[in-house]
């Protein structure tokens, strides 16, 4: 099982406001998916909503799932009702954010670290 965060740590820990602020890596995925073509992030979005659902999925076999990152995306619930994030003005990746917001932290960082991955990759490619 991978790490989780408790209600108390995400309330104190001053350096993580938002759930997923936890992985160095989501920030420039974000600022990369933010500055994409809308209908190049739309296509990625989509296979990030089927690849949790997936992982979503493989997690009801288990005996025990592991509790899931959601629980501190509810402090988040304020913002994205008054659409404050960039990402709350893009219905499909809004979305993408709140469905991935209920995998276990693992799966994130591992979606994360994989995007990260592919956009230097893409990036090396176009130099």
């Amino acid at each position: 099982m991978g790490e989780v965060y408790t209600e108390e740590e995400l309330i104190t820990d001053e350096r993580l406001p938002r759930w997923y602020d936890a992985f160095p890596e989501t920030e420039k995925v974000l600022r990369t998916i933010q500055n994409m073509d809308p209908i190049k992030r739309s296509g990625i979005m989509d296979e990030l909503i089927a690849i949790t659902s997936q992982i979503k999925d493989f997690h009801k076999e288990e005996e025990e799932p592991e509790i899931s990152i959601g629980i501190e995306r509810v402090l988040g619930l304020y913002q994205q009702s008054n659409g404050r994030r960039w990402y709350d003005k893009d219905r499909k990746t809004n979305y993408a954010m709140q469905v991935m917001s209920t995998l276990p932290k693992a799966d994130f960082k591992n979606i994360m670290e994989g995007l990260a991955a592919t956009f230097v990759n893409d990036e090396n490619k176009n130099m």
